[in-house]
Order: C-alpha cells, then sequence, then structure tokens
C-alpha cells in the first residue's frame, strides 16, 4: 500500500463503503475500514441463540477520526463462524423473536472504552444515522448449545459504542423533507445545505438534559425536530457529528474533511493548518484575543437566547396542541379537540358523553362522542378521523344516534353534526376538502337535517376567530345548520372575487359581485388558512376615486397582503 500524503489523522470507516475509502484515499487520507457487523436470519421463534460475531476492527484505538453508517448495507441468511468462547463460559446471547440477529451491539459494547477515550482526546465521530433498534440481550452460559441460563443484562442496542450516546434519545421517524438550521454562512452549514435535498432521515434526536449544554441541532424534520447535530463542548474535547442518511457519502466526507474540520478542529489536521498556528490562542496578541473572547461571548448569549425562545415556543405548541390534534388527531384525542374547539368559541355547555357515562358508571353501549346543551335543539356530535375520505356510513353515523336519544328525553328537538377529519396523514391544505362529501351523502344530510363539517374548516374557523377577535355569535350558529357547512361566519356577505393584483403599489383588483362596497366597508379576504380582515380605506374604478363600487365594476383597494397570498379568484367578504 502506497504511503498516505497525510498520516494524519487517522480514519477509520465503520460499515462504510469501500467507493467512499477509495475517494478518500485519493484525497491523501491515511484511511482504515472495518465492520461492527453483519446481521443475520435466525428461525424465528421464543428461543434464545449465541450472538456470534461477525465484525472487524483493525488498530481501533489509534483512529482520531471514526465514520460510522449506522443502517446495516445487507442481511445474511445465517450465522458466519461459530460460538465465540467455550459452552461453560458466559456469552452473549439473544432472543429470535425478531427472525433475526444483529450482532453489531456485542462489538460496539467491546470497544465502548477505547471510544470513549479516543473521544476524550479530542477525536471525531461522524455518525449516519439510523433508528434506534432494540433486541433483548442477556450474558449467559450453556452446557448444551441450544439454551442458556441467564446469568445476568446485557443491555446494549445499535448505537451502544460511544457512553455518551445513551443520555441521546433517538426516535424512530424517518422523511426526506429536511431544513437545515447550521449558520448557512460557515462551511458546515454550507455542506449541509448542498445535499439536504438528497439525504433522507431514519429517526429525530433529542438530548436528554445531562448533554443539552453541549447539543447543536444542525438540521430539522418538517416538524421541527432535530434530525441532525453536533455534540460538542470544550470539556468533553472531542466531537461528535450525527447526520442523516447522505446519498453522495463519498464526496460529502471529502469536503468535510478537507473544508470543513480543520476550521473547527485543527489539531486533528495539521496539514492543513499551515501559517494558521499563529493565530492560535497562546499567539495571538492581547487585543485580537479580547476581541475573539468577545466574540465567543455574544455567541454564547445567543445560543442561550434561541434556547429560551425554543423553550417558550415548545410551551406554546404544548397550549395549543388541540388546535393540531384537531387536523392531525383520531379517535380519543381528535374527540378532545373538538370539545376544547367548541368551548374557546364560546359554547357554554359540551359534555363529553364517554366521559360522563363513566362517572354515572354506565356500561352501556356508547352513542355520540359530544352534546351541545346551550340551547334548543340539543346537538348530538359524532367526531370521526380516517386515513381516507369519509364513507357515507362514517358521515351519516350520528343519525342513528337521534331517535333514542328523542325517545329518551321524551322529545324531539334534537338535531345531529359530524365532524370528519379525513385524510389525515395528509398536510391540510393538500387534502380534497372541496369535495369531502359526497354529493348524495350532502343532499341526504339535509334532507335529514344534520350537519356535514370538516375538521379542517373547523380549524379555519377557530383560526379566524382568534385571530380576528369574532363574537362568539358570528360562529355558533353555524354548527345548527344542515348539510354542507361552510366555515363563513354570519356577519360576513360575500361581496366579490380578487380579479389582480398590482405589487408595486400594493393594490388588489376585487370585481364586485354582490351588493355595493362603500369606501369605509370592512372587508375579509378568505385566505387558504384563515380570513385577513382590513378597512376598504379607499375606492378606485377606472382610476377615478369613488365613494362605492357597485356590482359588475372591478375596484382597487390597497392591501396589505402579498402577492402569493392575494390569488386569483379568492373570495372577499364585507363584515356587516
Amino acid at each position: 500500500m502506497t504511503a498516505p500524503k497525510y498520516p494524519r489523522p487517522q480514519i477509520l470507516l465503520v460499515d462504510i463503503a469501500r467507493e467512499t475509502q477509495q475517494v478518500l484515499e485519493a484525497e491523501g487520507y491515511n484511511v482504515f475500514s472495518g465492520s461492527f457487523g453483519t446481521p443475520y436470519k435466525v428461525l424465528m421463534g421464543d428461543t434464545t441463540v449465541p450472538v456470534i460475531p461477525n465484525g472487524r476492527l483493525t488498530n481501533f484505538a489509534e483512529q482520531e477520526i471514526v465514520i460510522v453508517d449506522l443502517v446495516p448495507t445487507r442481511v445474511l441468511d445465517g450465522p458466519l463462524g461459530e460460538k465465540a468462547v467455550s459452552d461453560g463460559t458466559i456469552d452473549v446471547w439473544a432472543r429470535c423473536s425478531l427472525g433475526l440477529i444483529d450482532p453489531r451491539p456485542r462489538l460496539m459494547s467491546s470497544i465502548r472504552t477505547k471510544a470513549d477515550r479516543i473521544l476524550a482526546s479530542g477525536g471525531l465521530f461522524v455518525v449516519f444515522a439510523d433508528a434506534r433498534h432494540s433486541q433483548e440481550h442477556f450474558l449467559g452460559r450453556t452446557r448444551a448449545y441450544s439454551w442458556a441460563e441467564k446469568e445476568g443484562e446485557f443491555p446494549v442496542d445499535d448505537w451502544s459504542f460511544l457512553s455518551i450516546l445513551d443520555y441521546l434519545r433517538v426516535r424512530n421517524d424517518e422523511g426526506r423533507e429536511i431544513s437545515v438550521v447550521a449558520n448557512a454562512k460557515n462551511s458546515l452549514g454550507q455542506l449541509l445545505v448542498k445535499h439536504a435535498n438528497d439525504a433522507a432521515f431514519a429517526c429525530t434526536l433529542d438530548p436528554e438534559a445531562s448533554i443539552e449544554k453541549a447539543w447543536i441541532t444542525l438540521a430539522k424534520s418538517k416538524y421541527e425536530e432535530p434530525v441532525a447535530g453536533i455534540i460538542a463542548s470544550p470539556e468533553l474535547r472531542g466531537s461528535i457529528l450525527i447526520l442523516p442518511q447522505i446519498e453522495d457519502k463519498p464526496q460529502f466526507l471529502a469536503s468535510l474533511l478537507k473544508n470543513v474540520m480543520p476550521e473547527l478542529m485543527p489539531h486533528l489536521f495539521p496539514h492543513a493548518e499551515g501559517a494558521r498556528w499563529v493565530k492560535r490562542p497562546e499567539y495571538e496578541m492581547p487585543d485580537v484575543q479580547v476581541l475573539k473572547d468577545e466574540a465567543r461571548k455574544i455567541e454564547e448569549e445567543a445560543r442561550k437566547k434561541v434556547a429560551e425562545l425554543e423553550e417558550a415556543i415548545e410551551a406554546e405548541r404544548a397550549k395549543t396542541s388541540y388546535i393540531h390534534d384537531l387536523i392531525g388527531g383520531n379517535d380519543r384525542p381528535l374527540v378532545l379537540a373538538v370539545k376544547r374547539v367548541l368551548e374557546v368559541m364560546g359554547f357554554e355547555s359540551v359534555i363529553d358523553v364517554d366521559e360522563a357515562m363513566e362517572a354515572a358508571g354506565d356500561t352501556g353501549p356508547r352513542r355520540e362522542d359530544l352534546q351541545i346543551q346551550d340551547k334548543s335543539p340539543t346537538l348530538l356530535i359524532e367526531v370521526k378521523g380516517m386515513a381516507g375520505m369519509p364513507s357515507d356510513e362514517d358521515a351519516m353515523a350520528v343519525s342513528k344516534y337521534l331517535v333514542p336519544r328523542m325517545k329518551e328525553w321524551g322529545r324531539t328537538d334534537v338535531k345531529g353534526l359530524s365532524i370528519m377529519n379525513h385524510q389525515r396523514h395528509i398536510p391540510a391544505l393538500d387534502r380534497e376538502n372541496e369535495k369531502a362529501f359526497r354529493e348524495d351523502v350532502v343532499i341526504n344530510a339535509e334532507e335529514q337535517d344534520i350537519g356535514l363539517l370538516s375538521a379542517w374548516d373547523l380549524h379555519k374557523l377557530l383560526r379566524s376567530y382568534l385571530k380576528n377577535d369574532w363574537s362568539p355569535e358570528y360562529v355558533k350558529p353555524l354548527l345548527y345548520k344542515s348539510g354542507r357547512i361552510s366555515p363563513v361566519p354570519n356577519h360576513y356577505e360575500l361581496v366579490g372575487t380578487i380579479e389582480g393584483f398590482i405589487p408595486k403599489l400594493g393594490v388588489v383588483g376585487i370585481r364586485i359581485t354582490g351588493e355595493k362596497l362603500h369606501r369605509g366597508d370592512h372587508i375579509a379576504f378568505e385566505l387558504p388558512v384563515e380570513f385577513q380582515e382590513q378597512e376598504a380605506k379607499s375606492l378606485e374604478v377606472d382610476n377615478q376615486q369613488v365613494d362605492e363600487a357597485v356590482s359588475g365594476s372591478i375596484v382597487g383597494i390597497l392591501t396589505g397582503l402579498t402577492k402569493d397570498k392575494a390569488k386569483q379568484g379568492t373570495r372577499v367578504f364585507r363584515l356587516i
């Protein structure tokens, strides 16, 4: 083997494709390859078998940079080799309930102390993350190959190669929508931005309190959960860079080692430091060092402020979590979310029927989910969430409770409402909301005096109610209507639609299709998520200021809407 151009750092690739080693060697790096092992198949059942190791790590303790891919590249049809120790010696065993044995945790646990020492000595670990898979392992010894007597616990998994990773909560999740939050002006941020579009994550990352101060989030999922980050602190000396699955690992790692890490961890790259050693703290001029210390202080204060804001964000999310449950939930969480929404919008007597039955010791069959008893008629509400579109049976399910309740209460002023959270796994704006209910079902609901409301429309009403500080009386009567309920409050009157928009002037053109619009009227634009209200302070028709615009005319109005919101066809209402 040709001597590497750069003897330091010593780099170990663990379960990384051969192509990556070739690319890094071509760059002149001192690269070794190894493996924690490869999972293999066994007969699925409740039996236990000894774990047969099949990985190999050479000169592990001498490495300075360790790059690990936690996603197995393949699965073997069976174990390779024999039991590691004799039958009478304590060995590592695993249960066959998955039909698969992962030998990697066994080797990880054996090198864990050495890995901790590499990190403590200023080394770097780069981890391409996978979900955390837990398989039951234990220590045991046997005199017969087919069974073991348990001698002790062996709590390991496929993240057990570093002690500090025990304090990182790895939650199984997957997706491709990744947003980089690292500073895009520095080399690491730029590199992540370049590769984020071709990356995928298999888990999210949540540091426990003991390592929270050392954790920096680098990238997040669509739902603002960390999918990449770095564990680094002055006390730790070394660093752990945890990343999603990057598609082009060879080029990513080549850029990381050549352009990023020499700046962040110069002690590992003596060949790259060059004359930059004069900028080390021990050689800097005092005034420069003071400025650098001040910059670090500002960065630390900024990190603390960001952490405080993130805590405030999470607290606010927790306070309004019912709003998200309304459009993403199912079963009990969805029912509770609807109940909370109705109470926020001013209903005073919203009864949780299941809760009321349990409190009364009633063990009879369950009926409707909620009741509104504010006035006559009493409103029975059936709430359902589903992955697809609501079936006719789902939409009309509340109808089967009406007659029994009338008989039970001895009156006929009872009405039904169905609230359907359809296509709940799809982002709400991408759902088929216009035709959430079949036309025949809508007609049937009108004939039976039943209301049909999508959870998204209820969400839109709530958002607008809170944003525009509506009176409860503007929205409460809507829930007593029959057929498909439109999320337009009672104090709105359709006046027209947007015909055009002039961004430079901030003027929206509205084609008047309803009654006259007067200067000084308050209007509302029906945006995708909520209604936005404003005053029509001036009206212009045919380049002339007017006091009123009649039906059929196109009137220009100054607005704060942006181009992406002022879309042609958007409905415009007058507040009455």
